[in-house]
């Protein structure tokens, strides 16, 4: 796990290898993402025997088995976090029990998936188009510079950012590879992931309606009908909550916060957090703060 060496000197439970050695591998804390981008690869893999040259992801678990034969000169890097990283409710036992009745938990809840569920199409291991591989591969490069520089107050958001980035992608390769229909995603669901990528950005509901080819009536009465909350509403708490998160755990500046969540004038900002929690960002800050 890395130390967040110069801000609040908490433990984030995130690594980054460069060159995956795959010793120790898969943790049994944490979830990788290990992008091999070059190689002639043999190994096994829950069973299951994989010889190839072409590029592949694994997303793996503890409870995965994975013995390495040879792999060439190879090139392959490695991104590992706890689900709370994500989101501080996907603890190990409520993983387990999955009784989340939050919409926003389920939803990242489902994304564990990606690591977890198996059957006889999918075990852990994705091959994508180039294009998609050439954008995970610049995402996860950006994330080793962000782990090793921890530039600014702001670089555990930019990476949580990127994961999900990376996270969402995959799912949707994830859920061709399990041909289940009853995993499919609707286009609520890409509707709250773009949130979730992107509440930094100054959304409106015809972009989000846009971006999902949905009519934005239709997508907010089901917006409506699975959170009870229209999609603006949605919008607006979830940045709330991240704003949370960054008075609780950071030590950024209430204007580095307020642009962080989508809020381009401090003052505006500190009124609608106002608004929506009965303190101020700073009232909340002095009284949460851990």
């Amino acid at each position: 796990m890395i130390k967040d060496r110069r801000y609040t000197g908490n433990i984030i439970y995130i690594d980054y290898y460069a060159k995956e050695s795959f010793q120790d591998y898969p943790a049994r804390d944490s979830l990788p993402i290990t992008l091999a981008t070059d190689g002639e690869w043999d190994f096994i893999l829950n069973r299951r025997e994989y010889k190839t040259k072409e590029p592949f992801i694994l997303c793996l678990s503890g409870s995965d088995q994975i013995m390495i034969n040879s792999t060439g000169n190879y090139a392959a890097k490695s991104f590992c976090f706890r689900p709370v990283f994500i989101n501080r409710r996907l603890t190990p036992d409520a993983m387990i029990s999955n009784t989340f009745e939050n919409t926003e938990d389920m939803h990242d809840r489902n994304l564990m998936d990606i690591f977890m569920k198996r059957n006889e199409y999918y075990q852990g291991l994705l091959k994508l188009d180039t294009p998609s591989l050439m954008q995970i591969n610049s995402w996860m490069s950006v994330i080793g510079s962000e782990c090793l520089s921890q530039s600014d107050g702001r670089w555990t958001c930019r990476i949580r950012r990127y994961l999900l980035q990376i996270l969402y992608l995959l799912e949707d390769e994830f859920l061709l590879c399990f041909d289940n229909k009853s995993l499919q995603k609707r286009p609520i669901d890409y509707a709250l992931e773009y949130i979730h990528s992107n509440y930094h950005l100054g959304l409106t509901l015809e972009g989000i309606s846009r971006y999902t080819g949905t009519n934005r009536t239709t997508l907010n009465n089901i917006c409506r009908k699975e959170t009870g909350m229209t999609l603006i509403q949605y919008l607006n708490d979830y940045r709330m909550k991240m704003a949370k998160e960054a008075l609780r755990h950071t030590n950024l500046k209430l204007s580095e916060i307020s642009l962080c969540c989508g809020y381009n004038y401090e003052s505006y900002f500190v009124k609608k957090f106002t608004e929506a929690c009965g303190l101020s960002p700073g009232e909340y800050r002095k009284k949460y703060r851990k």
